[in-house]
């Protein structure tokens, strides 16, 4: 699971491992890795930490290989969570935006997906679950210029991952998350402005980090054995209506 020391790739990676997987939880900071993985296997769920900066290749592909030694196999599952984004005008995007974007959110998939496929090839398949986001068709509001071009981007680059996969019974799906209350999503607005998002709601709520955290454990078990290229929308009815 990428991105896992905070938010949803946190629950991510508590959910399966309370469903009983071998989870490894990468993420750049260091700082925040560790104490997160400390307080889950204090609760004796069997998740390892690994620093990794999936915009660089040779990172993910010595995390990849770091992992199948911790854990004596190949990897079975991949997650694919961790996002940078910097919102604002058009006026204000520069070229450190849009490339620190574009290298962690759509350019890091590519990375990972390289880097697991030859494990789960060997294990005879796999399941791989990217994210893009509900705002690569409906953005939520301004400034968010580059982040909805590359969550569009990860649904063309599953889409085309699930064929190139598909020989090697390797499921590759998205996910497209709409508003979910994690501190990072709620830091871009003010407190008024997140009450009134809110109650605009279908549900009456934000969605909640394990809520996504669900829908992750359901593509990637057996359950979801026949479910290969989709785009499994979770935003509680929020883009319903907007097409």
């Amino acid at each position: 699971v990428t991105g896992a020391a905070r938010g949803i790739g946190l629950a991510i990676a508590e959910r399966l491992a309370m469903e009983g997987g071998q989870v490894a939880a990468l993420d750049v900071s260091e700082r925040r890795l560790t104490p997160t993985v400390e307080a889950l296997r204090a609760r004796g769920l069997d998740v390892r930490g690994f620093v990794c900066d999936v915009s660089s290749r040779q990172s993910v592909q010595d995390t990849m290989a770091a992992v199948r030694q911790a854990f004596g196999a190949p990897i079975g599952v991949l997650v694919n969570n961790a996002v940078w984004a910097r919102f604002g005008p058009l006026d204000g995007i520069d070229e450190e935006a849009v490339d620190r974007t574009l290298a962690v959110g759509l350019k890091g998939l590519i990375w990972t997906t390289q880097a697991v496929a030859p494990q789960m090839r060997e294990r005879g398949g796999g399941a791989i679950v990217n994210f893009s986001s509900t705002a690569a068709a409906h953005p939520a509001g301004a400034g968010a210029i580059v982040y909805s071009a590359m969550k569009a981007g990860v649904l063309g680059l599953t889409r085309a991952s699930a064929v190139d996969l598909s020989p090697d019974r390797i499921r590759v799906n998205t996910i497209l998350p709409g508003m979910v209350g994690t501190d990072a999503s709620k830091a871009q607005y003010d407190e008024a402005t997140l009450a009134a998002r809110e109650a605009a709601m279908p549900l009456g709520r934000f969605g909640d980090p394990a809520d996504i955290a669900g829908a992750v454990a359901f593509l990637a078990s057996d359950d979801a054995r026949y479910v290969h290229g989709a785009e499994l929308v979770v935003d509680g009815a929020w883009t319903v209506g907007k097409d």
